[in-house]
């Protein structure tokens, strides 16, 4: 083809056809030109599908990790709420009236912590590659972004908790109640005087001021970090909900 195109410009060369040699020659420049854009667009387009492939990987990616860590949030939040009615009974109800066994189970789920740990290798891996800037959907892509400070909020909250418990629950338990540790294990039953005598220490434990007053400061933290909790469950849910409909607008 090359050969073709030189000899019929040197054809017109020789016969003196100046005019039509150059409108051939910006025909042939053209011809090249027009090839070099259809390479590159061929090539662009084949960039995009690689892109848009890979934009699809990490919205199925990141719609899995986040349905793990749902279910993981899920079942804190519920052991969550289980501790605050647990401190309620003790703040509203006469502890005088509930049954020794039930006394037990309050004291270990009033000290009993619980920590959100969701997965974030995905989450990472996508941020820190910058593989975050191919997700096309700008809206959801800001929502996955400002994800890690909702979690880390959260997660502040249940920390404060958690030292706060160690600091005055905790302490208050082991100074005050002798109870022994192979009964609340269940690994032996009370004898009859340790039931009378039991029942006695965690009446006065649980009707003390200092104890109240312990557990209203607890039940206002436990109230925030509820609510910060179902805050991000929500999101969670929300996101997942966005990234199910972007993949399927994609496939």
């Amino acid at each position: 083809m090359i050969k073709f195109f030189r000899k019929t410009r040197l054809k017109l060369l020789s016969k003196n056809k100046i005019s039509k040699y150059l409108a051939y020659a910006i025909g042939e420049i053209s011809l090249v030109v027009l090839g070099i854009l259809i390479a590159l667009q061929i090539n662009n387009w084949n960039q995009n599908i690689q892109l848009r492939k890979a934009e699809l990987k990490t919205l199925k990616s990141l719609r899995e990790s986040i349905k793990i860590n749902l279910a993981e949030l899920d079942l804190i939040l519920k052991a969550q709420i289980h501790r605050n009615r647990s401190l309620q009974e003790v703040l509203f109800y006469d502890v005088s009236e509930l049954p020794l066994v039930h006394l037990d189970s309050l004291i270990t789920t009033n000290v009993k912590n619980h920590t959100f740990d969701p997965s974030t290798g995905i989450y990472n891996s996508i941020i820190n590659s910058g593989k975050i800037e191919i997700i096309t959907n700008d809206s959801l892509k800001n929502r996955i972004s400002k994800l890690y400070d909702r979690v880390a909020d959260y997660q502040e909250s249940e920390d404060e908790i958690t030292e706060y418990t160690k600091k005055h629950l905790e302490v208050n338990f082991i100074n005050n109640l002798s109870i022994s540790p192979k009964v609340l294990a269940k690994l032996r039953v009370r004898t009859e005087e340790e039931k009378v005598t039991d029942k006695a220490l965690y009446i006065e434990n649980f009707n003390s001021q200092a104890l109240k007053n312990m557990y209203i400061l607890l039940l206002y933290k436990m109230s925030e970090v509820i609510t910060k909790g179902e805050s991000l469950e929500s999101e969670y849910r929300g996101l997942i909900t966005a990234l199910e409909n972007e993949i399927k607008s994609k496939e």
